[in-house]
């Protein structure tokens, strides 16, 4: 499977998805090592392409940090693919790791191709080639010498490239469909004679002859006016080879050239500046001007870019209209909202002549200020005497901006709760500028500038962390330091109380809190000093959680620890739903709450995750709080809707399949209904987005003792990782339910497991795969299950087929194809059919083969089976092709591929492609058989076999 993506912006692979990696740093150390791959790279060479001449002390700390992330993201997890080696690293590739290796096979293999008289070939090879580039390489990566060096290169092989393809398709008769190319890249490249001589040749050859002459005219003109010479040799020859051939055309372009003259566009004046001045008012006072900013963090570190915007958003020109300037800093509890409040006002309090106002509103606590006592207070601070302050809290309101009229005044609200807290204490002129700190984005208050604070990125992490516990000690243990900063996730309170507790205990390593933070459960009570505690900072939050909102709902706090339960990477709302036991409205309504109170994050429509700490945080709360009976029934209510909603899926893509048992797993009244799946689509992208979510979810229900839950979930899913070849999932989730099982002493899940388990391993090539499916024919047997037996008997053969044992295949489909009809199991029926074709071809024997499977179609037909139809054609192709009967093959292949299509099996789409591909190639239709290989590696790509699509690329 292709990893790595440099003809463009850098990305790597994450599972399914290709992934931008954020971060410029980390796309930095990527690209040095993806240019320098397979070298040992030395740090300092690393920080040196980082940093350039302005790397910071810590750099060695950034580069093991930057590393253990790129391969969490990699999922490298015993560093075998970006390796430790002294004095740096090394990234190990594979032959096909990178689209710039697939690239250079392909062009290679096309150079090849051309040299040898396949010009078709050689176009189709290094179109694909081309195809890879997504724009300039490396686009998104900071420019270095090394990096601009690389990309000059690469840049230079994709026109390479180009003019290959470009020379091979004019070798196949393509001229007038590379001209408009030509152009396009002359347009870039105007010195560059062999496109000239190309375009040229191309122009003839399109009967264009005027118009090559004019070519030549173009080029002498480009190089003489950029180079002030001559066009080289070959373009003068061919030329005058031109001239020869065609006395008239030679008379014609002798012709002075018409000319266009483009005109002259001069810009009109631009829009007239505009000044915004403010009349000050100096208003003599009796009172030294208010300075209540608390005091500046003599350590505070990282959020540059934030503390520049806020100075910015305070200190300049108001707005149309004489609107107060506001500046609205929004994030959840531990971010450090009010540090970078009060740095950032520090640092424009000289604009502010008239003073600076502060108040904490104890917004996030259960006792938040009241509004009229907080202007009270700024009125008497304002040098109000108190005997004037009026009773009337709309009064204070109107004498407050009163006297702030025309001063210039700073006022910071921080912590505020929520926007009706906020809107009696603004000022009414444009003199002033007010900047709030909230755990809430305050959608309702009006003319805001929100700056909402999310994690600190790692170079900040770890400045912080350095400039408490010294930078040579962080360097000393970079590999213990990036540990910890990872388990403090980015929150600023967690790694200034972890880098407090190392800077007053000598005797401890880095190691040491690194080693204690592994314990999840107990982080947080690792993530306390003094009077600061990660815990009683989400408890500020979790203490002030509304009550719920509907009388048949459920708090937020109860649906917040409920959440602490799933141990998934997140949860969609109807998931939530099943866990909270009401409706997905209802549930709707407690997640959103959580995410106004930013103890969830809300990653897309319907679906949610907690921040690493909170999640923590959450399942300490639930276990604390949550009686067992209630987390069990939770936990409970949601694994058996994951069960049966699984069971739906697999029903719709396979409604014919024999089905595995669920009424005999215990069921609650109170159980939410399970999904249901208009179509084997819908179906299957539910299993995408939950994919991640299903094997935890099949983990959780063995870990809690649901054992019937543990091996009934995976089970129908079968059908569905066979449709995505997802036989990694399937393998994980399968062991788990194999254990469950058995500690149930169910004989006929064991058996059914073990049946699947033992045809995924088989697909893999683990050796296990036969035991595994004789336990399960064995016990079919035993417990008289027909179908389960006649099942088992198939895949038994399927295997035995692989390994060449192919009369011992035949006796056991042929036993299998009597209990089917014996039964009537149609869908297994044609099954057998069809593998008892495959075996008869692997024999020689085509002729009885094509018999037993044109019945296998007409059975699928019957039982309209779309899938199963489709495999019985593409096996009868099989049959045809080695016959030499290609006219019927390939009829046979175009109904196999749209069946398929219709039944979303997307492997077996690419399978049927890559055999048509061979057939059409066969029969001379190459261009059509390089669209089938194209799209059958496409589908390969997405499906994560690079092998077969590497197979398919080295064939075109």
């Amino acid at each position: 499977m292709m990893r790595f993506r440099l003809l463009g912006p850098l990305e790597v692979r994450a599972g399914d998805d290709w992934l931008e990696i954020r971060a410029p740093k980390w796309r930095s150390l990527l690209a040095v090592l993806l240019i320098k791959a397979g070298q040992v790279v030395p740090v300092d060479v690393l920080i040196n392409e980082m940093w350039q001449d302005a790397a910071p002390e810590t750099a060695a700390n950034l580069v093991s940090i930057y590393v253990l992330r790129l391969r969490r993201l990699l999922g490298d997890t015993d560093g075998s693919l970006l390796r430790t080696r002294a004095p740096g690293y090394q990234l190990r590739l594979g032959e096909a790791d990178s689209d710039l290796q697939v690239f250079d096979a392909l062009v290679q293999d096309g150079r090849r191709a051309l040299a040898a008289g396949d010009a078709e070939r050689a176009a189709g090879l290094l179109a694909e080639a081309l195809a890879l580039w997504r724009g300039s390489p490396l686009a998104d990566v900071p420019a270095t010498p090394l990096v601009e060096a690389e990309a000059e290169r690469l840049a230079e092989q994709r026109l390479d490239a180009a003019e290959l393809r470009i020379a091979a398709e004019l070798a196949c008769g393509g001229a007038a469909q590379v001209i408009p190319e030509l152009r396009r890249l002359l347009a870039d490249h105007p010195l560059r004679e062999n496109l000239w001589v190309m375009l040229m040749r191309a122009l003839d050859a399109a009967g264009r002859h005027a118009e090559a002459f004019d070519a030549y005219g173009q080029a002498r003109n480009a190089i003489a006016g950029e180079l002030g010479v001559d066009p080289g040799a070959e373009l003068r020859h061919l030329y005058a080879d031109m001239l020869a051939q065609d006395e008239m055309l030679a008379k014609e372009s002798g012709e002075a050239p018409g000319s266009i003259s483009a005109g002259t566009v001069t810009p009109g004046p631009g829009p007239p500046e505009s000044a915004h001045g403010i009349a000050e008012v100096r208003i003599p006072r009796s009172v030294p001007a208010p300075a209540q900013l608390p005091a500046d963090i003599a350590d505070y570190t990282g959020r540059e870019d934030q503390v520049r915007h806020l100075c910015e958003l305070l200190s300049s020109a108001p707005g149309e209209g004489g609107a107060v300037r506001i500046a609205l800093v929004a994030g959840s509890g531990g971010l450090g909202k009010t540090s970078l409040a009060v740095h950032a006002a520090h640092r424009v309090r000289g604009s502010f002549p008239d003073g600076q106002l502060y108040v904490d509103l104890l917004g996030a606590t259960p006792h938040p200020l009241g509004v009229g006592d907080v202007l009270a207070r700024f009125l008497r601070d304002l040098g109000v005497d108190g005997r004037d302050v009026p009773v009337d809290e709309a009064e204070r309101a109107a004498r407050y901006r009163t006297v702030l009229a025309g001063r210039r005044m700073l006022i910071v609200l921080d912590n505020a709760r929520d926007a009706a807290q906020v809107r009696p204490l603004l000022p009414g002129t444009a003199s002033c500028s007010v900047l709030v700190t909230t755990r809430s984005r305050m959608p309702d208050l009006a003319s805001t500038q929100l700056v909402d604070l999310h994690v600190l990125d790692d170079e900040e992490a770890l400045t912080l962390f350095g400039r408490v516990v010294g930078d040579e000690r962080a360097a000393a243990e970079p590999e213990a330091t990036a540990e910890v900063l990872l388990a403090c996730a980015g929150l600023p309170l967690a790694i200034r109380i972890c880098a407090a507790r190392l800077a007053t205990r000598s005797g401890w390593t880095i190691a040491t809190m690194a080693n204690r933070l592994r314990q999840e459960h107990r982080r947080l009570d690792e993530l306390s000093v003094g009077d600061l505690a990660v815990r009683a900072s989400f408890q500020v939050s979790f203490a002030t959680l509304p009550a719920r909102a509907q009388p048949d709902g459920i708090a937020p706090a109860d649906a917040f620890r409920l959440l602490g339960l799933w141990p998934g990477p997140s949860v969609s709302s109807v998931a939530a739903a099943a866990l909270f036991g009401i409706t997905e409205d209802l549930a709707t309504d407690a997640l959103e709450a959580l995410v106004d109170a930013r103890l969830l994050e809300s990653t897309g429509p319907d679906r949610y995750k907690f921040h690493d700490l909170l999640r923590v945080y959450a399942a300490e709360r639930a276990m604390a709080e949550e009686p067992r009976p209630d987390r069990d029934a939770a936990v409970g209510r949601l694994l058996r809707w994951y069960m049966r909603t699984s069971d739906a899926a697999a029903t719709a893509v396979a409604s014919d399949r024999y089905n595995v048992p669920l009424e005999p797993a215990k069921r609650v009244d109170a159980d939410p209904a399970p999904l249901t799946f208009t179509t084997a689509g819908d179906a299957l992208s539910w299993y995408d987005g939950e994919r991640v979510n299903l094997v935890a979810a099949t983990r959780q229900a063995s870990e809690y003792g649901l054992h019937d839950v543990a091996w009934r979930l995976p089970a129908p899913l079968f059908v569905v990782f066979q449709s995505r070849n997802n036989w990694v999932d399937c393998i994980s989730t399968h062991r788990v339910a194999l254990d469950s099982a058995r500690r149930l002493g169910n004989r006929q899940g064991e058996a059914w497991i073990l049946n699947n388990l033992g045809y995924a391993l088989g697909i893999t090539g683990d050796s296990d795969s036969i035991g595994c499916l004789e336990q399960a024919l064995s016990i079919r047997r035993e417990i008289g299950d027909r179908i389960g037996e006649a099942q088992a008997a198939n895949n038994l053969a399927d295997a035995y087929r692989a390994l060449g044992r192919r009369q011992e295949a035949l006796e056991l489909l042929h036993r299998a194809l009597d209990l089917d009809r014996e039964v009537g199991y149609r869908l297994g029926e044609g099954v057998v059919l069809v593998n008892l074709g495959d075996v008869l071809l692997g024999l020689d024997r085509a002729d009885a083969a094509i018999g037993y499977l044109q019945q296998a179609r007409r059975t699928f037909a019957e039982i309209d089976h779309a899938d199963g139809t489709g495999y019985a054609l593409y096996w009868l192709g099989q049959c045809y092709a080695s016959l030499g009967r290609d006219a019927e093959v390939l009829d046979c292949l175009e109904q196999a591929l749209a069946s398929h299509q219709v039944a979303g099996n997307r492997y077996r789409q690419a399978v049927t492609l890559k055999f048509l591909g061979q057939i059409q190639a066969r029969g001379g239709l190459i261009a059509e058989a390089r669209g089938s290989w194209a799209r059958a590696a496409a589908i390969f790509d997405d499906l994560a076999d690079s092998a077969q699509a590497a197979e398919i690329r080295a064939n075109m």
